[in-house]
């Protein structure tokens, strides 16, 4: 794991266990001691595991005599009863850390899984799936490197990574042509991006030197004739946006385009059955 992503990892987990009070667990109080046990967890369901290092290393933050050894790594397919990991240490400390745990890689894997559905779908073209900046905050670089490990690609991690020209920027700028004026002039090296709601507007930015154009919204016909435009009068690369679902997504298979962004692979990620038992 990079810098960047211990550093969110160590904010959640603070942030979990105070919630959680998970410190002062009286039923652990009451019935544990520090006594050894080993868990497993399982998948109750099948998909993609994600979150091993994660884990790892947040087990190890709470205690280094808490141990676990996965049968899999990221990325793996996992099949509904497998076991994917066993934990060993201090039964006060393992089960009153155990939602914890099954609350991160639970998200994480319900990230990756969900994005790999997403990436099957569109298997033998071109076109890849961006993640959005619809995230948890908070969460964004975990939501992030799940969707990497589901096979998807990262849009812009934040809002200064590159420019991307919006519906609302093009309104206070008076229209399309004027706030890319602005933009190109002062953009520096930063990449252009730019979200376009109609063809008209698609002719208007093609006279610009953008490195990509969204398309937002519009109907599989717009979107042949906007390629059509894109292709014949510029470099950019085409993104496609607008409440793709696993069934609409299938439409866009013969389309000559480049990405089509998701939000609801982040934002709307069912979390993914997984389980900690007790072994014997």
């Amino acid at each position: 794991m990079d810098n960047a992503l211990k550093q969110s990892v160590d904010t959640i987990l603070d942030i979990a266990i105070a919630e959680d009070r998970s410190t002062e667990d009286v039923t652990s109080k009451l019935l544990l001691g520090s006594e050894k046990i080993s868990t497993g967890i399982y998948f109750k369901e099948s998909g993609i595991l994600c979150g091993t290092k994660i884990i790892s290393y947040l087990a190890k933050q709470v205690d280094a005599r808490i141990k676990i050894k996965w049968t899999y790594k990221d990325g793996a397919k996992i099949k509904k009863g497998s076991l994917v990991a066993k934990i060993v240490g201090p039964a006060n400390l393992v089960l009153s850390h155990e939602r914890i745990i099954l609350n991160f890689l639970q998200k994480l894997s319900g990230i990756a899984t969900l994005t790999s559905n997403y990436v099957a779908e569109l298997k033998r073209t071109k076109i890849k799936i961006l993640d959005t900046r619809k995230t948890t905050p908070g969460w964004r670089r975990l939501e992030k490197y799940a969707v990497k490990i589901g096979g998807g690609q990262n849009h812009r991690m934040d809002l200064s990574e590159l420019i991307l020209v919006k519906d609302s920027h093009i309104r206070v700028s008076g229209d399309i042509k004027k706030a890319l004026e602005k933009v190109v002039q002062k953009s520096g090296r930063k990449k252009i991006l730019v979200e376009v709601e109609n063809l008209g507007q698609v002719k208007d930015v093609v006279q610009f030197k953008v490195d990509q154009i969204m398309l937002d919204n519009f109907s599989k016909k717009e979107t042949l004739s906007a390629v059509k435009t894109i292709r014949n009068s510029s470099k950019a690369r085409i993104e496609l946006s607008g409440r793709f679902t696993l069934k609409k997504i299938k439409s866009i298979r013969s389309l000559d385009v480049d990405y089509v962004s998701i939000g609801r692979i982040t934002h709307s990620a069912p979390f993914l059955d997984i389980s900690m038992d007790v072994l014997r």
